[in-house]
């Protein structure tokens, strides 16, 4: 390291060194005011993008509520495409998926929650697209791929959906023509709290025990 024993020798040694370093210093401070406008700009976009598909979105519920199913639909669609990576996306998978399920499109709707199931990282929006793909597999007579969907599905992970779930797959079992197994989910749904005039139907119109 060099010493200086004046201040004039200070003073030429620091002119040397800003005339040999000033680029880069400027450079330095030029990239990091870049940076610091490139995080601000990426985070306005952001924000006007959460706008943008939150209002896309409340015109999607109000459509639905007022059953102009043909404008939820297109907006729907529009939500996924130009907002795939938020959350408006993941609910209007589930929304587009019942107005097929009432048009009477089975299909449509088992590829649309299956969709759904595979781009959300919610675990919440997963297991209510997994039920519901569940009972549109019931509803095509697809037995077993609805048991074997209902498989990754336990208490645990179910949550609040678990009694849901075992009512399903007593569903699935009364079709199977399956009643032990019908009644035993039907009797975990009741313990875990999916209580309603329709599962005590349901249990009562299963076959005797032999």
């Amino acid at each position: 390291m060099e010493t200086y024993s004046t201040d004039e020798e200070r003073l030429e040694a620091l002119q040397r060194w800003w005339k040999e370093n000033r680029s880069s210093v400027f450079g330095g401070l030029l990239m990091g005011l870049a940076a610091v406008g490139g995080w601000k700009m990426w985070q306005g976009n952001q924000l006007e993008t959460a706008d943008q598909a939150s209002l896309a979105y409340h015109q999607l519920t109000e459509a639905t509520e007022a059953k102009q199913t043909e404008s939820a639909q297109k907006l729907g669609e529009r939500l996924i495409q130009q907002y795939p990576k938020t959350a408006y996306a993941e609910y209007a998978r589930l929304f587009l998926a019942k107005f097929r399920v009432d048009a009477g499109d089975l299909d449509g709707a088992r590829k649309t929650l299956e969709d759904a199931i595979n781009a959300t990282k919610d675990p919440a929006v997963k297991d209510l697209a997994r039920l519901r793909l569940g009972r549109v597999l019931l509803a095509k007579g697809d037995i077993e791929p609805a048991l074997k969907l209902l498989e990754s599905a336990t208490e645990k992970s179910a949550g609040k959906f678990a009694g849901l779930y075992e009512e399903l797959r007593g569903d699935l079992y009364a079709a199977a023509q399956r009643p032990a197994e019908a009644r035993a989910a039907y009797a975990k749904a009741r313990e875990l709290g999916a209580l309603s005039p329709l599962l005590e139907l349901k249990l009562n119109d299963l076959p005797a025990s032999p």
